[in-house]
C-alpha cells in the first residue's frame, strides 16, 4: 500500500502541473515577475561623499520575516555541510531532480549534509500555496517575505546567511549554489573540504572573478554609477557556486547590515568579504559555464552550470554507476 508521503508527493506533482498549466494559459507572464525591493538611493552630490563612507552606514537592516522556515534542521545532529540553493517558485522539477541526485542528504554515510532551497515571496498566491505544500512534504524550503525576483537575489543569499548564523552556526561548511547547477559531491566533500581534517575558519573559495562594473544599460549585469561609482569590483566568486566556512555566514550577514545593497549578489558578497579582510581563494573546479558531459571531464570538476533536471538525472546516474571505471 502506498505510503502517505508517496501519495502526497504524487498529489504535489499533479497540483504543480495543473497550476502551471492554468497560469500559462489564463494569466499574462508579467504577473509572475516580482518587483525589485532593492532601494535605489541617490548619492548626494558632495565632494566629501565617497563610496567608502556610503558602504559603512547602516543601510540594509534586512527586516524580513520567515514565511516558511526549518529552524530545527540542525538541532539533533550538527551538519558537516549546509547547501543553500537559490531557486524560484516554478522550478519544482529542478528541486526534485536535486533531491534525487547530488542534493540527497543521505548520500554520505556518517557525514551529515543539510540541503535547503531559498525563495522569496511570489506575487502569485497560487505559486506560494504550491511551495507551502511542497515544504510540508520535504521540509527543505526556507522563504522570507521579500518579493522573489532577479533583482532581489542578494536578499535571498543574505537570508541563507542569516539562517545559517541563527539556526545552524555549528556547521563546518556552507555551499551557496543555484538550481541549475550540477555538483560533484565526491570532489566537494572528500577532495576540497576533507571531513577528517580540522575545519578552516574565515575560508571562502569558488571561481574568483576580477572585473569591473558594466555600464551598458542593456546588460543583465548593468551597474549604474550612482550605485557603484568605482571602476573595479573587489575579487568575488561567481554566484553559481561558492563554498565557505560556516563562521563566515554570520560575518557576512552582520557586515551586510551596514553595507549598501547591490542587486548583483556575487559582487555584493565580494564587497562584504573585502570589508572583513577575507580574500576568496581561486579553485578551478568551480565552473560557471555549461560543459558538455563526459565521465572523465565531470570527475575533475566541482560545479557545472546550466544543467536541466533531465541532464541532472542522466549525469548522476552515469557517474554513480561507473565509479569503478578509470579515466
Amino acid at each position: 500500500m502506498p505510503s502517505k508521503v508517496s501519495c502526497l508527493y504524487v498529489l504535489t506533482v499533479v497540483c504543480w502541473a495543473s497550476a502551471l498549466w492554468y497560469l500559462s494559459v489564463s494569466r499574462p507572464s508579467s504577473s509572475y515577475v516580482g518587483q525589485a525591493s532593492v532601494p535605489q538611493r541617490q548619492v548626494a552630490k558632495s565632494k566629501n561623499v565617497t563610496f567608502n563612507n556610503i558602504r559603512t552606514r547602516p543601510l540594509n537592516p534586512h527586516s524580513f520575516d520567515f514565511l516558511i522556515n526549518e529552524p530545527k534542521k540542525c538541532e539533533t545532529n550538527v551538519p558537516f555541510l549546509v547547501i543553500l540553493i537559490s531557486t524560484t517558485h516554478k522550478e519544482f522539477d529542478a528541486r526534485q531532480a536535486i533531491r534525487e541526485t547530488w542534493g540527497d542528504e543521505n548520500n554520505f554515510n556518517g557525514i551529515r549534509i543539510v540541503t535547503l532551497f531559498l525563495l522569496g515571496k511570489n506575487t502569485d498566491s497560487v505559486l506560494n500555496q504550491m511551495v507551502e505544500q511542497e515544504s510540508q512534504i520535504f521540509h527543505d524550503i526556507v522563504v522570507e517575505d521579500f518579493i522573489d525576483s532577479y533583482h532581489n537575489l542578494t536578499l535571498k543569499t543574505l537570508m541563507g546567511m542569516r539562517w545559517v548564523a541563527t539556526f545552524c552556526s555549528k556547521a563546518k561548511y556552507v555551499m551557496k549554489t543555484d538550481s541549475d547547477i550540477f555538483v560533484n559531491m565526491d570532489n566537494l566533500v572528500y577532495k576540497l573540504l576533507k571531513p577528517t581534517t580540522k575545519p578552516r575558519r574565515r575560508y571562502f573559495t569558488g571561481y574568483v572573478i576580477n572585473g569591473g562594473p558594466i555600464r551598458d544599460v542593456r546588460s543583465k549585469w548593468y551597474m549604474p554609477r550612482d550605485l557603484y561609482p568605482d571602476s573595479k569590483y573587489p575579487p568575488f566568486c561567481s554566484g553559481t557556486g561558492y563554498v565557505f566556512s560556516a563562521d563566515v555566514a554570520e560575518l557576512i550577514y552582520k557586515t551586510s547590515l551596514h553595507t549598501r545593497l547591490l542587486h548583483l549578489e556575487d559582487v555584493y558578497v565580494g564587497l562584504c568579504l573585502r570589508k572583513l579582510g577575507i580574500h576568496p581563494f581561486q579553485n578551478s573546479g568551480f565552473n560557471h559555464w555549461k560543459m558538455a558531459y563526459s565521465l572523465c571531464r565531470y570527475r575533475r570538476v566541482i560545479t557545472v552550470h546550466q544543467i536541466s533536471p533531465e541532464e541532472m538525472h542522466r549525469i548522476w546516474n552515469d557517474m554513480s554507476s561507473k565509479k569503478h571505471l578509470r579515466c
